[in-house]
């Protein structure tokens, strides 16, 4: 419903743009603390419901003040811009044709940042769409029904703690979405670019480490593990938008990216399955499962697998690397 109100603007560039990015980060990350902190039972035992309905309202009504004070520093430099322009129009006419012309050169360059601009059955007979496919099933995935498994890891191993694990899962999961975006914008203002394979590689190596760290009894074990899945997991979510468009192009990314995350519910119900099943065979006369067997195979696969999809997606790089040398 909100894509019928989405119209297109001029964003601006520069300083600008900088100081309002980095503005709407500080202020989600502030608003994310507040859930988490304000989600813990110590805390909101204090805080009464209407207090902290206040306050959650504040700081997400908080990012409206900055396109606010963007507009009104406009408006109070708006005659001085008159003058400005009326006194050299002619220097002001030519730099903005050069500026026009400069744009369309960057925006055909802009436009020419992908490895191929294809369709969805074109996709499908690409090797690095699989490659990516699997990637992507052995990552994000997989952390993901791990997450909806969590309630019943941590109540099989005796852990009574299933509230805290939740919200730990839930807050390291949206700060991982969200830190991929800083460098975006950081690389994204100068000339290198990065390898988006690589760096899902590279979150997928500790999602694998802390899958065998499971196999571990100790309770700190279930936390750190829940936290480093919950940020590779969310991270790799966000990166693998613009993986994408990166690989496969813009003008069909609605279709090809909704090809790419079939692998989600096709994965949940493998792997959840397959999890039942090792979970059914490890359970009592009366159906219940306690102790360390009742997951000790699923994280094993979990963690093989893992360690198949960074593979994957070393090989992925790999193949992609004359084209990141070019860009």
């Amino acid at each position: 419903m909100s894509a019928l109100f989405v119209r297109e603007v001029n964003v601006g560039t520069g300083n600008n743009m900088k100081v309002g990015f980095v503005a709407m980060f500080v202020l989600t990350i502030a608003t994310g603390i507040y859930a988490v902190v304000s989600s813990f039972g110590s805390v909101s035992s204090r805080l009464p419901p209407l207090g902290n309905a206040i306050g959650i309202s504040v700081f997400l009504l908080a990012p409206l003040a900055i396109p606010m004070a963007e507009k009104m520093k406009e408006k109070f430099l708006n005659g001085e811009m008159k003058v400005y322009i009326e006194e050299n129009v002619g220097d002001h006419v030519e730099r903005i044709e050069s500026g026009i012309n400069a744009e369309d050169d960057q925006t055909r360059e802009d436009d020419g940042v992908c490895v191929e601009e294809i369709g969805a059955m074109v996709m499908l007979k690409r090797v690095n769409f699989w490659l990516y496919f699997f990637v992507y099933l052995s990552g994000a995935t997989l952390g993901l029904v791990y997450l909806n498994n969590l309630g019943q890891i941590a109540e099989s191993r005796g852990n009574s703690g299933t509230s805290s694990l939740v919200s730990l899962s839930s807050s390291f999961g949206f700060f991982g979405r969200l830190m991929p975006s800083l460098l975006e914008f950081n690389l994204s203002r100068s000339r290198y670019m990065k390898s988006r394979p690589a760096c899902i590689a590279a979150l997928m190596a500790p999602m694998a480490g802390a899958f065998f760290l499971l196999l571990s009894a100790a309770n700190i074990s279930l936390y750190i593990s829940t936290a480093i899945i919950g940020v590779c997991a969310g991270a790799i979510t966000s990166i693998s938008v613009s993986t994408t468009a990166e690989l496969f192009g813009t003008k069909n990314f609605g279709v090809n990216h909704n090809v790419v995350v079939a692998n989600i519910p096709v994965g949940s119900f493998i792997f959840g399955y397959s999890a039942a099943l090792f979970h059914r065979s490890e359970a009592s006369e009366d159906g219940k499962c306690m102790g360390m067997e009742c997951y000790r195979n699923s994280f094993i696969i979990w963690g093989s697998l893992c360690l198949l999809g960074t593979f994957l997606a070393l090989v992925l790089h790999a193949r992609l690397r004359k084209f990141y040398s070019h860009t």
